[in-house]
């Protein structure tokens, strides 16, 4: 409707997945080479996960395109099946006929057969589940069970899980330990960064025929497009592709910043991604936008210059609030000058824990040597009343949209990072960290760490999310006579499980 207007060959932001407008960024290159290198290897189980929108289908069928002809797949999009229909299902897709078997043991001795076959013809045989986060525990264990079969020490079957997040929490569950340990490699597709939206809108572009993606999208309007968005490729398809159809009606060659917050509102997508406005200004309003600055300057200097007045000489309350009314703030929340507030008494007590985490840490009575934690990034908190707010208005939105990009168990940090990443320690230890950074679409939230040793829970950290990417970490000491398996779950605020980490201690 509007490529001919934009000088285009065909729309470049349609919502159905096409392999013609691949576009392979750092992440989503990874996740398709984690996927090639699961087929090559026969590695067993393979977990690919990402939220709503992030593109993990588009992977699987990248990955299903490029298979070798040696390579035999069966490729399941709706897991809402009982275990009988499953198996119907995968006898139909492998022996491209319908076979009804009249017990589980038939078809375990027929299909394990038929994967003997394949491996003596030298074929490599996958099975692809999509949505797997839908999957029932009954046939989770009927999928383990699967992955049994094996010929000289040979997998007969590779099993790649692909889903939502909620496939983590849901393998973390006691009765899928079975099958987490199966997982030999796993990953988890983030949104993209600023530059991969940019590069995302450009490829397609140019696919569709554009010869400067530039003349259509001006650099403010990308940076509207990944606001809104978040990075996720489904959201920012359907707001280039709204834009466009505004443009088009306005006879306007260039999308600016203002066409998209527009598509944005029309479309509802506040509802699910950001509820903040974003005004964008333009490149012709650049000398506005330094009067603003100068007039905030003045503003912020007149109110230091009172303070420093009402601090010096020290007048009435009265005297305070006209000062106040003249230089043009409100004065608000008011804190006696000569009492201390409990903010500041705990800062004194701590130079590394933050004033939040503090709190956290006192209320719950925890001990020092037992439990230590520490925070990256040190911010100052929201007042009470504030931060009970945003708990209940975002609270169930916010682990819809919290991502565990990256977790470690390790020995140290180092310029913010993990140092010593491991799954096994020796006793001797002393000390082990638990890092993540995680990605949220709604701040401030909290995620918790649970450090467990054996099924005894050792110690419970709530660290708070105070950005869209951020870092932060908890400590345990490791006593010399605490052998064996530990692990750490990491929950959202609703106590949903984002990810487990296991790990060993040993003499």
């Amino acid at each position: 409707m509007y490529a001919e207007f934009y000088n285009l060959k065909e729309t470049p932001f349609d919502l159905t997945p096409s392999l013609r407008f691949l576009y392979l960024g750092k992440s989503h290159k990874e996740a398709l080479d984690l996927l090639t290198y699961g087929v090559r290897e026969r590695r067993g189980f393979v977990l690919l996960t990402g939220d709503v929108g992030t593109g993990k289908t588009t992977m699987v069928r990248a990955l299903l395109y490029n298979l070798h002809s040696s390579v035999k797949y069966v490729y399941l999009a709706n897991p809402l099946l009982s275990p009988t229909e499953f198996r119907d299902c995968l006898a139909f897709s492998a022996f491209k006929k319908r076979v009804h078997f009249k017990s589980k043991a038939d078809f375990l001795f027929v299909f394990e057969e038929f994967l003997r076959q394949c491996l003596s013809h030298q074929k490599h045989f996958i099975l692809i589940i999509d949505e797997a986060h839908q999957l029932s525990f009954e046939l989770l264990e009927e999928i383990r069970l699967l992955s049994n079969m094996e010929y000289a020490d040979e997998k007969l079957i590779n099993i790649f899980l692909v889903g939502q997040p909620e496939l983590n929490r849901k393998l973390s569950e006691r009765r899928c330990w079975a099958l987490l340990q199966r997982i030999s490699n796993r990953y988890h597709i983030p949104p993209l960064e600023f530059k991969g939206t940019r590069d995302y809108i450009a490829t397609r572009l140019k696919i569709a025929g554009a010869e400067n993606g530039d003349d259509i999208f001006s650099e403010t309007a990308i940076k509207a497009i990944h606001h809104y968005s978040r990075g996720y490729p489904r959201i920012i398809n359907i707001l280039a592709n709204n834009s466009m159809l505004v443009g088009f009606s306005r006879q306007k060659r260039r999308i600016t910043a203002p066409v998209v917050e527009q598509c944005y509102e029309n479309t509802n997508l506040n509802n699910s991604f950001s509820r903040t406005s974003y005004k964008i200004p333009e490149l012709y309003e650049t000398e506005k936008v330094e009067q603003a600055h100068a007039g905030r300057f003045r503003k912020w200097g007149a109110a230091l210059l009172v303070m420093v007045v009402i601090l010096a000489l020290g007048v009435s309350q009265k005297g305070r609030d006209i000062l106040w009314h003249l230089s043009g703030f409100s004065p608000g929340h008011q804190v006696p000058l000569n009492k201390a507030t409990e903010a500041q008494l705990l800062e004194e007590k701590s130079d590394s824990v933050s004033t939040y985490e503090m709190k956290k840490y006192v209320s719950s009575g925890g001990q020092t040597n037992e439990r230590e934690v520490e925070t990256i990034d040190i911010m100052q908190p929201e007042e009470p009343k504030e931060r009970e707010s945003v708990l209940q208005d975002e609270d169930n939105q916010s682990a819809k949209v919290l991502i565990v990009e990256e977790a470690h168990i390790c020995r140290n940090l180092v310029d913010r990072g993990p140092v010593g990443v491991g799954n096994t320690f020796e006793a001797s230890v002393g000390k082990l960290y638990c890092f993540t950074k995680t990605m949220s679409a709604y701040n401030p939230t909290e995620i918790t760490h649970v450090w467990y040793f054996g099924d005894t829970k050792r110690a419970r950290v709530n660290l708070p999310v105070k950005s869209f990417s951020w870092r932060t970490y908890s400590s345990k000491i490791i006593h010399a006579h605490e052998i064996g398996d530990w692990h750490v779950d990491v929950l959202s605020r609703n106590n949903e499980v984002l990810r487990t980490l296991q790990f060993k201690i040993t003499p």
